[in-house]
Protein backbone atom coordinates (compact mmCIF):
# COMPACT_ATOMS: atom_id res chain seq x y z
CA UNK A 1 0.00 0.00 0.00
CA UNK A 2 1.29 3.83 -0.96
CA UNK A 3 0.71 5.48 2.27
CA UNK A 4 1.60 9.19 2.37
CA UNK A 5 2.33 10.21 5.73
CA UNK A 6 -0.23 12.36 7.72
CA UNK A 7 -2.45 12.13 5.14
CA UNK A 8 -6.06 13.37 5.75
CA UNK A 9 -7.94 10.02 6.10
CA UNK A 10 -4.53 8.83 8.52
CA UNK A 11 -5.04 11.86 10.46
CA UNK A 12 -8.60 11.01 10.82
CA UNK A 13 -8.87 7.59 11.48
CA UNK A 14 -5.71 4.76 11.77
CA UNK A 15 -2.66 5.15 13.31
CA UNK A 16 -1.71 8.96 12.98
CA UNK A 17 -5.01 9.47 14.15
CA UNK A 18 -4.74 7.14 17.41
CA UNK A 19 -1.77 8.91 18.74
CA UNK A 20 -3.47 12.26 18.92
CA UNK A 21 -6.21 10.52 20.62
CA UNK A 22 -7.24 11.91 23.97
CA UNK A 23 -10.02 11.49 26.78
CA UNK A 24 -12.15 14.11 24.88
CA UNK A 25 -11.85 12.29 22.15
CA UNK A 26 -12.45 8.96 23.37
CA UNK A 27 -15.72 10.61 24.72
CA UNK A 28 -16.80 12.19 21.78
CA UNK A 29 -15.96 8.50 19.97
CA UNK A 30 -18.79 6.96 23.28
CA UNK A 31 -21.58 9.77 22.19
CA UNK A 32 -21.16 9.25 18.81
CA UNK A 33 -21.29 5.45 18.85
CA UNK A 34 -24.23 6.09 21.22
CA UNK A 35 -25.99 7.47 18.87
CA UNK A 36 -25.62 5.24 16.06
CA UNK A 37 -26.80 2.37 18.53
CA UNK A 38 -29.76 3.95 19.72
CA UNK A 39 -30.54 4.57 15.90
CA UNK A 40 -29.95 1.03 15.17
CA UNK A 41 -31.76 -0.60 17.88
CA UNK A 42 -34.87 0.73 17.18
CA UNK A 43 -35.00 -1.11 13.29
CA UNK A 44 -35.11 -4.69 14.95
CA UNK A 45 -37.05 -3.72 17.98
CA UNK A 46 -39.85 -2.05 16.03
CA UNK A 47 -40.26 -5.07 13.82
CA UNK A 48 -40.20 -7.48 17.29
CA UNK A 49 -42.96 -4.90 18.41
CA UNK A 50 -44.94 -5.10 15.41
CA UNK A 51 -44.86 -8.22 14.82
CA UNK A 52 -45.76 -9.29 18.91
CA UNK A 53 -48.80 -7.28 18.47
CA UNK A 54 -50.09 -9.13 15.47
CA UNK A 55 -49.47 -12.40 17.54
CA UNK A 56 -51.68 -10.98 20.70
CA UNK A 57 -54.22 -10.08 18.52
CA UNK A 58 -54.66 -13.77 17.18
CA UNK A 59 -56.68 -15.30 14.86
CA UNK A 60 -53.69 -16.66 12.73
CA UNK A 61 -53.34 -19.59 11.19
CA UNK A 62 -50.22 -21.56 11.61
CA UNK A 63 -48.61 -20.95 8.54
CA UNK A 64 -48.51 -17.67 9.40
CA UNK A 65 -48.05 -17.61 13.05
CA UNK A 66 -44.62 -19.61 12.48
CA UNK A 67 -43.72 -17.00 9.83
CA UNK A 68 -44.20 -14.46 12.61
CA UNK A 69 -42.30 -16.44 15.20
CA UNK A 70 -39.59 -16.84 12.51
CA UNK A 71 -39.33 -12.75 12.18
CA UNK A 72 -39.56 -12.16 15.81
CA UNK A 73 -36.78 -14.55 16.38
CA UNK A 74 -34.11 -13.31 13.91
CA UNK A 75 -34.83 -9.95 14.94
CA UNK A 76 -33.73 -10.77 18.48
CA UNK A 77 -30.77 -12.49 17.33
CA UNK A 78 -29.82 -9.37 15.54
CA UNK A 79 -30.81 -6.98 18.57
CA UNK A 80 -28.71 -9.33 20.88
CA UNK A 81 -25.74 -9.21 18.24
CA UNK A 82 -26.01 -5.48 18.20
CA UNK A 83 -25.93 -5.04 21.93
CA UNK A 84 -23.01 -7.05 21.97
CA UNK A 85 -20.86 -5.45 19.44
CA UNK A 86 -22.14 -2.22 21.33
CA UNK A 87 -20.72 -3.43 24.46
CA UNK A 88 -17.19 -4.15 22.83
CA UNK A 89 -17.00 -1.36 20.77
CA UNK A 90 -17.27 0.47 23.99
CA UNK A 91 -14.96 -1.45 25.98
CA UNK A 92 -12.75 -0.59 22.87
CA UNK A 93 -12.96 3.11 22.98
CA UNK A 94 -12.52 3.32 26.90
CA UNK A 95 -9.61 0.55 26.33
CA UNK A 96 -11.25 -1.80 28.72
CA UNK A 97 -11.84 -4.74 26.21
CA UNK A 98 -10.76 -8.45 27.53
CA UNK A 99 -9.03 -9.99 24.95
CA UNK A 100 -9.00 -13.82 24.91
CA UNK A 101 -5.56 -14.10 22.61
CA UNK A 102 -4.54 -17.15 20.85
CA UNK A 103 -3.05 -18.58 17.60
CA UNK A 104 -4.84 -17.84 14.65
CA UNK A 105 -4.99 -18.94 11.08
CA UNK A 106 -5.85 -15.81 8.79
CA UNK A 107 -7.37 -17.39 6.08
CA UNK A 108 -9.91 -18.72 8.78
CA UNK A 109 -10.30 -15.21 10.01
CA UNK A 110 -11.14 -14.09 6.60
CA UNK A 111 -13.32 -16.90 5.30
CA UNK A 112 -15.45 -16.75 8.86
CA UNK A 113 -15.35 -12.86 8.20
CA UNK A 114 -16.63 -13.47 4.44
CA UNK A 115 -19.73 -15.85 5.82
CA UNK A 116 -20.96 -12.98 7.85
CA UNK A 117 -20.55 -10.39 4.79
CA UNK A 118 -23.61 -12.76 3.57
CA UNK A 119 -25.75 -10.94 0.95
CA UNK A 120 -23.87 -7.40 1.15
CA UNK A 121 -21.68 -8.07 -1.53
CA UNK A 122 -24.32 -9.05 -3.64
CA UNK A 123 -26.74 -6.26 -2.51
CA UNK A 124 -23.92 -3.80 -3.80
CA UNK A 125 -23.33 -5.70 -7.08
CA UNK A 126 -19.38 -6.04 -5.95
CA UNK A 127 -17.08 -9.03 -5.87
CA UNK A 128 -14.21 -10.31 -3.20
CA UNK A 129 -10.96 -10.84 -4.90
CA UNK A 130 -8.48 -12.66 -2.96
CA UNK A 131 -4.47 -12.97 -3.33
CA UNK A 132 -3.70 -14.30 0.23
CA UNK A 133 0.44 -14.85 0.86
CA UNK A 134 1.19 -17.67 3.43
CA UNK A 135 -2.33 -17.39 4.93
CA UNK A 136 -1.61 -20.39 6.88
CA UNK A 137 0.88 -18.50 9.05
CA UNK A 138 -0.31 -17.84 12.53
CA UNK A 139 -1.45 -14.54 14.07
CA UNK A 140 -2.01 -13.49 18.08
CA UNK A 141 -5.44 -12.56 18.22
CA UNK A 142 -9.22 -12.87 19.93
CA UNK A 143 -10.80 -15.02 17.14
CA UNK A 144 -14.28 -13.59 18.13
CA UNK A 145 -12.49 -9.68 17.99
CA UNK A 146 -10.26 -10.21 14.93
CA UNK A 147 -13.44 -11.94 12.52
CA UNK A 148 -15.47 -9.12 13.65
CA UNK A 149 -12.64 -6.28 13.15
CA UNK A 150 -12.15 -8.05 9.88
CA UNK A 151 -15.44 -8.24 8.42
CA UNK A 152 -16.10 -4.29 9.41
CA UNK A 153 -12.98 -3.31 6.79
CA UNK A 154 -14.78 -5.76 4.59
CA UNK A 155 -18.24 -4.13 4.89
CA UNK A 156 -16.82 -0.62 5.25
CA UNK A 157 -15.56 -0.79 1.88
CA UNK A 158 -18.02 -2.64 0.30
CA UNK A 159 -20.66 -0.08 1.50
CA UNK A 160 -18.30 2.29 -0.84
CA UNK A 161 -17.29 0.23 -3.61
CA UNK A 162 -19.11 0.85 -7.57
CA UNK A 163 -21.52 -1.30 -8.68
CA UNK A 164 -20.15 -4.45 -10.61
CA UNK A 165 -16.16 -3.20 -9.17
CA UNK A 166 -13.98 -5.86 -7.25
CA UNK A 167 -12.60 -5.73 -4.09
CA UNK A 168 -9.39 -7.09 -3.53
CA UNK A 169 -7.91 -8.94 -0.32
CA UNK A 170 -4.20 -9.17 -0.66
CA UNK A 171 -1.18 -10.27 1.69
CA UNK A 172 2.23 -9.92 2.88
CA UNK A 173 4.53 -11.01 5.31
CA UNK A 174 6.89 -7.95 6.59
CA UNK A 175 9.20 -8.98 9.14
CA UNK A 176 7.37 -9.65 12.46
CA UNK A 177 3.39 -8.49 11.35
CA UNK A 178 1.30 -10.19 9.01
CA UNK A 179 -0.45 -6.97 6.79
CA UNK A 180 -3.67 -7.62 5.08
CA UNK A 181 -4.61 -5.08 2.85
CA UNK A 182 -8.49 -4.21 1.51
CA UNK A 183 -9.14 -2.13 -1.49
CA UNK A 184 -11.76 -1.36 -3.54
CA UNK A 185 -12.96 1.59 -6.09
CA UNK A 186 -15.72 4.15 -4.25
CA UNK A 187 -18.38 5.88 -5.65
CA UNK A 188 -18.26 8.82 -3.40
CA UNK A 189 -15.28 11.09 -2.84
CA UNK A 190 -15.05 10.60 0.92
CA UNK A 191 -15.91 8.94 3.88
CA UNK A 192 -18.99 9.41 5.85
CA UNK A 193 -19.20 9.94 9.70
CA UNK A 194 -20.79 6.79 9.84
CA UNK A 195 -17.98 5.21 7.84
CA UNK A 196 -15.11 6.87 9.82
CA UNK A 197 -16.41 6.14 13.01
CA UNK A 198 -15.88 2.40 11.89
CA UNK A 199 -12.63 3.04 11.09
CA UNK A 200 -11.71 4.57 14.32
CA UNK A 201 -13.09 1.41 16.88
CA UNK A 202 -11.29 -0.54 13.83
CA UNK A 203 -8.05 1.44 14.50
CA UNK A 204 -8.47 0.93 18.81
CA UNK A 205 -9.30 -2.79 18.18
CA UNK A 206 -6.20 -3.14 16.13
CA UNK A 207 -4.10 -1.48 18.63
CA UNK A 208 -5.46 -3.71 21.78
CA UNK A 209 -3.85 -6.60 19.25
CA UNK A 210 -0.64 -5.46 19.49
CA UNK A 211 -1.81 -4.43 15.64
CA UNK A 212 -1.96 -1.10 13.72
CA UNK A 213 -4.55 0.23 10.62
CA UNK A 214 -3.45 2.54 8.17
CA UNK A 215 -5.72 4.17 6.03
CA UNK A 216 -4.08 4.99 2.09
CA UNK A 217 -4.45 8.65 0.81
CA UNK A 218 -6.27 7.92 -2.41
CA UNK A 219 -9.90 8.88 -1.77
CA UNK A 220 -10.87 7.03 -5.00
CA UNK A 221 -9.89 3.77 -4.56
CA UNK A 222 -9.76 3.57 -0.50
CA UNK A 223 -6.77 0.70 0.75
CA UNK A 224 -7.49 -0.02 4.33
CA UNK A 225 -4.49 -2.17 5.44
CA UNK A 226 -4.61 -4.23 9.08
CA UNK A 227 -1.33 -5.00 10.70
CA UNK A 228 -0.95 -8.11 13.11
CA UNK A 229 1.94 -9.77 14.59
CA UNK A 230 2.51 -13.52 13.42
CA UNK A 231 3.98 -16.42 14.95
CA UNK A 232 7.21 -17.18 13.60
Amino acid sequence: MNTVANTDSELRCGTSWLTQLDSAGRSELLTALLGRFNHDLRTPLNTILGWSHLLQKGGLDAERAKHIADVIARNSRDQTQLLEEFVDDGRAILGALQLQIVPLRLDDLIKHSVERLGNLLTLHGVLLESRLAGADVPVDGDLRRLVRLIYRLLATVARRAREASTIELSSAIDGGHYELSISGSVYEPDWSEAALLDLRISTLVAALHNGELRVGADATRPCIQLRLHHQA
